[in-house]
């Protein structure tokens, strides 16, 4: 479900009309998260640090209502809810495009994730499923090799792109705490700095 905005009162109109038609849209933050609690959290319950992390983003995601603004022709939508599209690697090198269904209850979302990895680990080439074209999701790219600064994302420029793009790094130490790097991209004609720093503290807030 989605409702439509009523850009003539919403307070980012303008905001909307200049960056809307913008060559390239997109901005980013890279930020460091303790994600401590999380990583111990999924190793007593035997759960996918991969999966337990992912989990923790999507309450955040739909927590923040910016988060699930997306540009339909000339409209802005808000979805009730937004489900991840990961890439999940294999074996040989290469990795596929999934879609997993968000679930409020962490238990049910790992559970049906790990059904979603095994079968695209199963199959070949990059697996544009259909529901990796779906609008409310956001594009999910785990890197756990490299304990990264900041991260481009190749982008289907234009002004209407407007799926955030989230990738993690490599998990590192520091003051005793388990951090990890995470990259946001994000459409500056639905949303700004201000609600990325909203997602964050949503994210904070959750273990």
């Amino acid at each position: 479900m989605k409702r439509i905005i009523d850009q003539s009162t919403w307070n980012r109109k303008e905001h909307f009309d200049f960056f809307k038609d913008f060559d390239d849209p997109l901005f980013g933050v890279t930020v460091n998260v303790d994600f401590t609690t999380t990583y111990n959290s999924a190793k007593e319950s035997g759960n996918s640090f991969f999966l337990t992390s992912l989990h923790r983003i999507m309450q955040a995601v739909n927590r923040t209502e910016e988060f699930r603004y997306r540009i339909e022709g000339d409209d802005v939508v808000c979805y009730d809810t937004i489900h991840a599209t990961s890439t999940i690697g294999r074996e040989d090198g290469t990795f596929g495009f999934s879609f997993m269904e968000y679930f409020e209850d962490r238990s049910l979302f790992i559970e049906n994730a790990l059904q979603v990895m095994n079968h695209i680990k199963q199959l070949s080439g990059i697996t544009l499923l259909e529901q990796t074209d779906n609008i409310n999701v956001i594009h999910y790219s785990p890197l756990p090799w490299v304990r990264f600064t900041d991260l481009k994302h190749p982008a289907k420029l234009g002004g209407r792109f407007s799926i955030p793009k989230i990738s993690t790094g490599k998990l590192f130490e520091e003051n005793g705490r388990l951090m990890l790097p995470m990259s946001i991209t994000a459409n500056h004609a639905v949303m700004d700095g201000f609600h990325v720093s909203r997602f964050l503290d949503n994210l904070n807030d959750l273990r």
